[in-house]
């Protein structure tokens, strides 16, 4: 046991620091042996600010679903974003005829643009996005029709 020396009102004691478990430690005060109760310091407030953001949705019905499960198209004809990013352009409108490879939008990425192309040849039935719009992984960002 660690023995230190302490001075109360000018009378030292003799103090022994034995086995320390939860919240008692076994004290030895000069030959004489206690448990003795802690209790834990009162901790100052963390001046780490906490942010708590409310996400309200009016109808949860409305809201479209711009995701898909990571690796997969649900048709031929998607579009899906191949990172998480920002739309930068949208390249077509609806209605415009596009052929395989064409360039349709770019997106920013980890600092990069990236240019998404047509994967089939056809008619753009529908852009779910528009210019500004941050996007996750596989978004759909338009879909083309044969």
């Amino acid at each position: 046991m660690p023995e230190y020396k302490i001075t109360i009102d000018e009378t030292t004691y003799t103090v022994n620091i034995g086995r320390i478990t939860d919240d008692t430690m076994e004290v030895s005060l000069d030959g004489k042996s206690f448990n003795v109760q802690l209790e834990a310091p009162a901790r100052a407030a963390s001046k780490t600010p906490v942010i708590r953001r409310r996400h309200q949705v009016v109808n949860a019905a409305e809201v479209p679903d711009r995701t898909s499960p990571p690796g997969v198209s649900t048709e031929a004809g998607a579009v899906l974003a191949p990172l998480p990013g920002l739309i930068l352009k949208i390249l077509v409108k609806e209605g415009d005829r596009v052929t395989e490879g064409q360039p349709v939008a770019t997106m920013e990425a980890m600092k990069m643009e990236n240019e998404m192309e047509a994967p089939v040849s056809g008619t753009i039935a529908a852009i779910s996005v528009t210019v500004g719009e941050n996007v996750l992984e596989n978004a759909l960002i338009m879909r083309i029709e044969g």
